[in-house]
């Protein structure tokens, strides 16, 4: 009897010990997964109330540990501030890749950061959109991106959303890492900040940088180092882990050349859409058209991984997808287009939309007989509910990221910047065989790019005759149509 109770016992005090370690372990995954999860709660999902009160500034002391970065001792980095809007931030981020190149460092990448023409206030990695592990492996160019060298925790950007570029709160300045960069251009205030809504500012805020202006080596710090040739030389030798340049926006690789060819032929050519991000815009343009008899694109949860992959996962998306229906594909910039035109008419920025009706029908009357006419797919930011009727009132597929439930669909699950980039994506798609853009626009720019070394096509730059431009309602005919037909290296 008693050896049975003996056992007994053992058997009670074995089952308590295991539920209590199991409870344990319960406790402390969940714990953890919570912890890990916390770093990926949205800003804007926080409220003020639910913070830890932070300290005024005159009882302020300092008791966090600040994020900094950390940089492997055995490489040498190259960094850059970005600059304006997406496609401007672009071509600094290609400029950048070459300098990096051309010096043996490693790029660290910004995010894309939020600029004037969105005002969102956040930023998202390229990687999210873009296919960086292609184009390092075909450019030679080694990169990290920056979340990766200075991860942001919740406690810190608590801080941070407590101020901005221009008021740094106490905490802040406490936290922030003094940051040394060289100056390319003295442009504006502090010789980095830019114009008033800097960019570049407003990145190194959102990473505790404390920025510090310090001239490129040889130069002046008023000096403007347009010249990549320079910027290379004085830093060739440079045994500094880090070095930064606040502006590679318009380092010029050539004199005499485009300002973004030859760092767009060497870089940002190999710079391709993730396959399942191109794949999902194709899907939303047959969608729109009735080609996907009813199934409703719905954004990837997951957009996938290089497509320098070969299993059969990645070749399901683009190599074994067939080919999308053409689309005459129309870039129509408006917003602030026409501060790019103080030295000129505004009609040479804002080009009426019944000229890109012209050039469509152009093209459709140049196609041999029986062919089946394109669809026409437009991007554009116009706020004009009049140009929006005429868009319409012309069968166009006008993506409207507003008011559009597929897009604003993709806005939720992909990001902020999804309509900028999937806009990006309609004009330089594989079934974009002719493109109208806008002769002012970087984005437009870029698109020429893209589609000439991607598909070796053309873009058309509408522009009015004079007599247009005296009266922009009076009839027309075909001779009156003007345009230039150009391709990427002489888009100025």
């Amino acid at each position: 009897m008693n050896m049975q109770l003996s056992v007994s016992r053992r058997v009670v005090m074995v089952a308590g010990s295991s539920l209590f370690i199991s409870i344990l372990l319960l406790f402390s995954t969940r714990h953890s997964r919570d912890s890990l999860l916390s770093q990926y709660v949205p800003h804007e999902d926080s409220c003020s109330s639910c913070r830890t009160p932070l300290p005024s500034d005159s009882d302020y002391t300092y008791t966090m540990t600040p994020p900094k970065s950390t940089w492997d001792p055995r490489q040498k980095y190259l960094v850059y501030l970005p600059f304006e809007g997406i496609s401007n931030q672009f071509f600094a981020f290609q400029n950048a890749a070459l300098l990096a190149k051309r010096l043996n460092r490693t790029l660290v990448v910004p995010p894309i950061t939020s600029n004037r023409h969105d005002r969102l206030g956040t930023n998202q990695p390229w990687s999210h959109y873009m296919d960086l592990e292609h184009m390092a492996s075909h450019s030679g160019i080694k990169m990290v991106e920056w979340h990766t060298i200075k991860p942001i925790d919740q406690a810190a950007r608590q801080i941070i959303e407590t101020g901005n570029r221009t008021n740094f709160p106490p905490a802040w300045r406490a936290m922030a890492e003094p940051f040394p960069c060289q100056v390319v251009r003295n442009f504006g205030h502090e010789h980095f900040v830019g114009e008033e809504d800097s960019i570049g500012a407003d990145f190194a805020y959102q990473h505790m940088l404390d920025l510090k202006p310090i001239p490129i080596p040889g130069f002046q710090l008023d000096s403007n180092v347009a010249f990549a040739g320079d910027i290379v030389d004085s830093n060739q030798n440079s045994t500094s882990t880090v070095v930064c340049l606040t502006f590679t926006f318009t380092a010029q690789f050539e004199k005499g050349k485009n300002r973004w060819d030859i760092a767009f032929s060497e870089a940002g050519h190999y710079a391709r859409f993730l396959p399942r991000f191109a794949s999902y815009v194709e899907d939303l343009i047959s969608y729109r058209f009735g080609l996907l008899n009813g199934i409703h694109p719905h954004p990837p949860l997951d957009l996938g991984s290089s497509i320098l992959d070969v299993g059969e996962q990645s070749e399901t998306f683009l190599g074994r997808k067939p080919e999308s229906k053409d689309y005459i594909a129309i870039h129509l910039r408006r917003g602030d287009i026409e501060i790019k035109c103080l030295n000129s008419t505004k009609t040479d920025c804002v080009v009426p939309v019944s000229i890109y009706k012209k050039h469509v029908d152009a093209i459709l009357a140049l196609l041999p007989e029986g062919t089946e006419k394109p669809n026409v797919v437009l991007v554009s930011e116009t706020k004009s509910e009049e140009e929006k009727q005429e868009i319409d009132n012309y069968g166009w597929y006008r993506l409207d990221h507003a008011v559009d439930p597929n897009l604003l669909d993709a806005s939720q699950v992909l990001g902020p910047f999804s309509p900028a980039i999937i806009d990006s994506a309609v004009l330089t798609g594989r079934g974009a065989k002719w493109m109208i853009g806008s002769r002012r626009s970087t984005m437009s720019w870029l698109a020429a790019m893209r589609l000439l070394s991607w598909y070796n096509q053309t873009i058309i730059y509408p522009k009015e005759t004079p007599q247009q431009k005296q009266d922009h309602k009076r009839s027309w005919d075909d001779d009156e149509l003007e345009d230039d037909i150009v391709t990427w290296d002489r888009a100025e």
